[in-house]
């Protein structure tokens, strides 16, 4: 039976059990469970499935990176676990609950969509409208996710005012605001130059640790996958499926030249999926 989430913290408040920097993981309850997943756009005459027989538990405090072909299915699953669409078969089991002042799941897109016509603040806090939160605590919460990804002094700026990565950190921040259990991700990082990607993804680790929600992190970049997960999923086949499930048993900080064989392993399992068919 799905059970609901108390006690979340504060945003910016390390939490007991999250994985440290160096420590190693201990068994979680999954915070996520997916069963016998299926989805097919409505309206496709051919009915043809994007997910099929989808299986996947996420553990609680946990780190789980998705890759795979472009068009396979990864964006609409995290679609999915979010409730933006529904699935046309299976089980989406969230043990989270939405609470008056909080929401259990948030989404961060490739592109920041933040509303040009808003300061900074305002569209942090956007998130936060809905909620039962008087004006004090939206400004309250807005501004301690803003100090989170390191943006406390760019708060009364104007979208257009800001560098991409400024923009995504905005975006993170929007997301963090809600205080969610689960975090999901979709490429935020992929538009953005290396040396802007390296500090972005140093910088979600850090979050991550702090705020102790769990993260679902869709990526085409295999040594980003190996960077930051402590689990990468390949999806493959058509319709898609959990082609693979490979641990990344690295200790953090983890040396960014020093995985070339994690990624070696997932590049292999990639390629395999396509020389056996399930890439096509």
């Amino acid at each position: 039976m799905d059970t609901p989430v108390t006690g979340v913290p504060a945003i910016g408040v390390p939490v007991a059990g999250v994985p440290m920097a160096g420590a190693p993981a201990a068994p979680a309850a999954p915070i996520v469970a997916l069963r016998g997943l299926a989805f097919s756009h409505p309206g496709d005459a051919t009915g043809r499935n994007v997910l099929a027989g989808l299986d996947l538990e996420l553990p609680r405090g946990g780190f789980t990176a998705v890759v795979g072909p472009s068009g396979v299915g990864k964006s609409t699953l995290l679609r999915v676990v979010a409730g933006l669409i529904q699935p046309s078969a299976g089980e989406v089991h969230l043990l989270a609950r939405p609470t008056p002042d909080r929401r259990p799941v948030a989404l961060v897109f490739q592109d920041a969509r933040l509303m040009p016509w808003r300061r900074v603040a305002a569209n942090v806090a956007f998130g936060l409208e809905g909620l039962r939160l008087d004006a004090a605590e939206r400004r309250r919460r807005a501004t301690a996710a803003l100090d989170l990804v390191g943006l406390g002094a760019e708060a009364n700026k104007f979208p257009a005012q800001l560098s991409g990565g400024q923009r995504q950190r905005v975006g993170l921040a929007r997301a963090l605001a809600v205080a969610p259990d689960l975090l999901l991700m979709d490429e935020p990082f992929s538009a953005l130059d290396a040396i802007t990607r390296h500090t972005l993804q140093d910088e979600l680790l850090r979050v991550w640790r702090e705020t102790g929600a769990s993260v679902l992190f869709v990526t085409h970049d295999l040594d980003e996958a190996a960077y930051l997960a402590d689990r990468v999923v390949l999806l493959a086949g058509s319709p898609a499926r959990v082609a693979h499930d490979i641990t990344i048993d690295v200790p953090r900080p983890r040396p960014r030249a020093g995985l070339a064989n994690q990624v070696a392993d997932l590049r292999r399992a990639l390629e395999e999926s396509f020389i056996g068919g399930a890439g096509i």
